[in-house]
């Protein structure tokens, strides 16, 4: 699958400052993997405390005013009504990977046209800005802006699909149709907040989870996806002989951004245990936006045209042909594993701990070791995330694309029929050092194979069709282990399916090879 270059490698020193600015972004990009650290706090700072009846009834006994709790049967119910608010609260990460992976088809246009720099700043932005608002969102008036811009943004929405049709039927008649477009955007917009005023705010805790899943959800995710693609795309052209192994180092940023910001010791945890996860969000909003900045002033296209390859298609022309299909369904496939572990990775492992220990008879200091030791698995798929993207972006260069893939799904494929099987320390710790070491491979294969296939001049957009399928892997893979958790009781089926994907995309890789190999000319 591999077509080789035809140009050498630039040996500008400019190229790797290019590199130290695209691992500057991804650092930063990568904090969304460590989203599972948010539900606990974020849960205690949306939600009221949820007390049994018996609980209710012993603090009225002792005088104690129980109005600002929530009181149910018992602790099975209280265990069932806190795993359902933390669950409307991860569909943030789900809106979140989801919006990535859309806006970076539009992000990928926006980089192959002004170069990246300006969607890495643009990423940025809308990163800070996400967090930003997040951290300030027990303010009414933020939430009234927010139900505006949603408003806002839904009228143009419906008025761009509006101009489309009205482009088609009177073409003449554009300007005139602009003016419309506008005035009703502006009208839709102060009606959203006059209407917003009437109920926003008054929704106990839907209004603060609404605005998590529109903030560090959709507004984050779009400035992941607009500051992602770039680094990426303009290191395929620098380093045009080593796709595999820059695509690698730029996103192995992204695993480690992970580690570092879970990490208990210096990373996040520490700070909004003492702060507070509003002023963690504050603070992280800063972060976003003065380090991405710095990265992107630092990235730029070579000079003169870039490298060509053996085939160069336009997204449209990309998007014609079969070997689209097939790539997309393999990235598919490899994300929703590796994103079904991610999003329940921490909580699975206690489980996992606590069942093999006795379960109900052990003591909440016993619960609370076994806990922090399942949480020890995040810190280890993160590492091996990291690692994955560099090890297989490096022999995907050796030894071809085709064979990397093959190798690397079925590796995945074996670790995910284990999965449930796990049930101590180490064996966790393995399993999810496995996974996240396959799942990190897909970042440094899927951008290098579409630049063999469809060519560097246009990876920007053609990666970002690529990418939508993570973006559905997101939502998928969390829909799917929340689902087979809720019927059986366990994430067993789940991770069943998730193996099974992974050996069709082994199978995939190696189609999609033959075919290729055929069509290329003699």
């Amino acid at each position: 699958m591999t077509a080789p270059a035809a140009a050498p490698a630039r040996p500008s020193p400019v190229r790797y400052l290019v590199l130290f600015g695209a691992v500057m972004i991804q650092l930063i990009l990568g904090t969304v993997y460590g989203y599972s650290i948010f539900w606990a706090p974020l849960q205690a700072a949306v939600y009221p405390p949820v007390l049994t009846q018996a609980e209710a009834e012993a603090r009225v006994a002792a005088g104690e005013v129980v109005t600002d709790f929530t009181v149910v049967a018992d602790a099975a119910a209280a265990r069932q009504l806190k795993d359902r608010q933390q669950g409307y609260l991860k569909y943030a990460f789900s809106i979140c990977i989801l919006s990535f992976a859309l806006v970076m088809v539009v992000a990928g246009r926006v980089q192959d046209v002004l170069g990246p720099r300006i969607p890495a700043l643009i990423g940025g932005v809308l990163m800070a800005l996400g967090f930003f608002l997040a951290g300030v969102m027990n303010h009414k008036v933020v939430l009234l802006v927010c139900h505006a811009g949603l408003c806002a943004l839904i009228a143009l929405l419906l008025i761009s699909v509006a101009g489309l049709l009205r482009k088609r039927l009177d073409p003449q008649g554009t300007q005139n149709g602009l003016s419309v477009s506008l005035a009703v955007a502006v009208l839709v917009t102060v009606a959203g907040v006059l209407v917003g005023e009437q109920y926003v705010g008054r929704l106990a805790e839907f209004d603060r989870v609404a605005l998590l899943w529109g903030t560090i959800g959709f507004l984050a995710g779009a400035g992941i996806g607009f500051a992602y693609v770039c680094p990426i795309a303009a290191l395929v052209k620098w380093f045009p002989t080593a796709k595999g192994l820059v695509s690698g180092i730029a996103v192995a940023g992204f695993g480690f951004g992970a580690y570092i910001f879970k990490d208990p010791t210096i990373g996040a945890p520490p700070f909004f245990k003492a702060h507070g996860i509003a002023s963690f969000f504050l603070v992280h909003a800063l972060v976003c936006l003065v380090v991405v900045s710095l990265g992107a002033l630092l990235l730029r296209n070579p000079p003169g045209t870039p490298p060509k390859f053996a085939t160069e298609s336009s997204w449209q022309e990309t998007l014609a042909r079969p070997a689209f299909y097939v790539l997309w369904l393999m990235f598919f496939s490899g994300a929703l594993a590796g994103l079904m572990v991610i999003s329940i990775i921490a909580e699975f492992a206690k489980e996992q701990l606590i069942a093999a220990a006795g379960g109900a008879a052990l003591t909440s200091e016993q619960l609370s070791a076994l806990a922090a030791k399942g949480a020890a698995a995040v810190g280890w798929l993160a590492i091996f995330n990291a690692v994955g993207r560099v090890f297989w972006g490096l022999v995907s260069d050796r030894i071809g694309r085709t064979i990397t893939f093959v190798v690397m799904f079925l590796f995945q494929a074996g670790m995910m029929f284990m999965l449930a099987t796990m049930n101590t320390e180490l064996s966790l710790a393995v399993a999810a050092s496995i996974v996240g070491f396959n799942f990190g491979g897909n970042f440094a294969l899927f951008p290098s194979a579409t630049a063999d296939l469809f060519g560097a001049k246009n990876l920007g957009a053609n990666y970002g069709w690529v990418f939508t399928s993570y973006g559905i892997a997101g939502v998928m893979g969390v829909a799917a282990g929340n689902t087979a958790k809720l019927i059986t009781g366990s994430y067993t089926a789940a991770f069943q399916l998730a193996a099974g994907l992974c050996v069709l995309s082994a199978v995939l890789a190696i189609g999609l090879a033959i075919a290729h190999r055929k069509a290329r000319p003699a």
